[in-house]
């Protein structure tokens, strides 16, 4: 038996029309098992696109905004000036689209009280005076935020996205909401300076600013956070001792070869320094490693939850099989009577597996990636749908009507997924959907190949 005849077998046993009703029973088996395929597959594929998606927003987020691609630290304090002078010179480097020298450091920020009105009345918003919140203060070059790549994730909530006085600050949105400010109103920062007297480790600084504007990146982890002010003012708020500085560098492929881009980063500042050998060069992944170790952890239990979804499909597809062994034991009689061997009756059976498979992933694999392209207009659908059915809910008990809810509330999430079908991903899916069927007919293709045909003669 040729294998285009065993292709031909295997392909009736799933498509098949004419027959009796027990070899309708073993292609409904079939046809039952690839369906499971696919809808297992469904999940997968959506939770692979979705899960991607959300963590390249996120990362994408971060290293235009908060990490930058890679990051050049000196061993010993710098100033202000000298980081600037430095990263103009890497700047004009091949490769390199920018370097900001920045500074970071902990501090508290305050509320400072509004001035009472003429009549001497108090300010209806003045409960907001001495609230105050933890912050990661940044003190960053202004060219910063005239970057690209920055500005394609940060935007002016009010006010303006500008650090032209050394007074002025800007801060997220999230920690704006927390100390009740705006665009106009004074904050005080709390650092601490160190103390030169053996008696007192450090004594907090207090230091005014001018809130310019109140900024998002769209990602609320980032935004309750941050404060930004002038370079320039690092000196006189952050101490060497509480704060570390560096120099961001963006390059042309921030998710290519950093290794590459490394090494030219340490020639140049070798070069620039005489051969010295002052600065530290991190990528990405090791400046934030424990929050893209926790992202790509947390995706890789989604995704072996999904597959464990396809291999209990996959089980259903060999147990679809050996029913259809129990009913076509008079055919596979005459194949082996007729001159088949034991080897190609288990063939037969393995393509059939494979073809079980391969007709459910590509409809799993077409329903998911569909789900997937559309999965915000899916979930502002089902949004929409939850708060109708909330509304008339409370309309028919008289209750006042709820507040909006959101299932992808932006607060804490994106506010948009952002979705990429790679069809290689996709190509590795439909293979281990082949992959585990072919596995789950190994034992129903076994006992195919060693059904006696006399016996079964002699029975039936």
């Amino acid at each position: 038996m040729r294998s285009g005849a065993a292709f031909f077998i295997a392909e009736r046993y799933l498509f098949g029309r004419k027959g009796g009703e027990e070899r309708r029973g073993g292609r409904n088996y079939l046809r039952g098992a690839a369906l499971g395929v696919a809808l297992s597959l469904v999940p997968l594929v959506v939770v692979l696109v979705v899960a991607d998606g959300m963590i390249e927003g996120i990362t994408a987020r971060y290293l235009e905004t908060a990490t930058y691609h890679l990051q050049v630290a000196p061993y010993f304090r710098k100033s202000g000036a000298a980081l600037e002078e430095t990263a103009r010179n890497l700047e004009r480097r091949r490769g390199i689209t920018g370097a900001f020298a920045e500074v970071q450091g902990p501090a508290v920020i305050i509320a400072a009280p509004r001035q009472s009105s003429a009549d001497g009345a108090a300010d209806a918003d003045a409960t907001r005076s001495g609230r105050s919140s933890g912050a990661a203060l940044r003190a960053v070059d202004p060219r910063f935020l005239e970057d690209a790549g920055a500005k394609a994730y940060i935007r002016a909530v009010s006010g303006e996205l500008r650090l032209e006085r050394g007074n002025e600050i800007l801060l997220g949105e999230a920690l704006a909401k927390t100390l009740g400010v705006g665009p106009g109103d004074l904050v005080s920062i709390v650092t601490a300076q160190s103390e030169r007297s053996e008696s007192v480790a450090a004594r907090p600084k207090v230091t005014p600013f001018r809130v310019r504007g109140i900024l998002s990146s769209g990602y609320r982890e980032l935004d309750a956070l941050w404060a930004l002010i002038p370079l320039r003012a690092a000196g006189r708020v952050l101490a060497p001792e509480t704060s570390r500085s560096f120099i961001g560098v963006k390059v042309l492929a921030p998710f290519g070869d950093l290794e590459s881009a490394r090494r030219e980063l340490r020639a140049a500042l070798e070069s620039d320094e005489g051969g010295g050998t002052g600065w530290s060069v991190a990528t990405w992944k090791e400046a934030e490693r424990n929050l893209f170790t926790s992202f790509s952890t947390t995706r890789a239990l989604l995704l072996l939850v999904m597959t464990l979804a396809v291999a209990v499909a996959a089980v259903n597809v060999g147990s679809a099989l050996v029913m259809l062994v129990v009913e076509r034991r008079r055919d596979l009689a005459i194949l082996k009577s007729a001159g088949a061997s034991n080897a190609q009756i288990g063939f037969v059976f393995l393509l059939s597996g494979c073809i079980t498979g391969g007709v459910g992933g590509l409809a799993g694999i077409g329903l998911g990636a569909l789900l997937a392209w559309r999965v915000n207009e899916l979930i502002a659908g089902l949004e929409s749908l939850a708060n109708l059915a909330a509304r008339f809910r409370a309309l028919l008990v008289g209750a006042p009507l709820p507040p909006a809810m959101r299932l992808l509330d932006p607060a804490y999430y994106l506010e948009r997924i952002p979705v990429r079908l790679e069809g290689e991903k996709l190509l590795l899916v439909f293979l281990l959907c082949i992959v585990l069927c072919l596995v789950a007919s190994l034992l129903p293709a076994r006992r195919a190949a060693r059904l006696p045909p006399l016996e079964i003669f002699r029975k039936t």
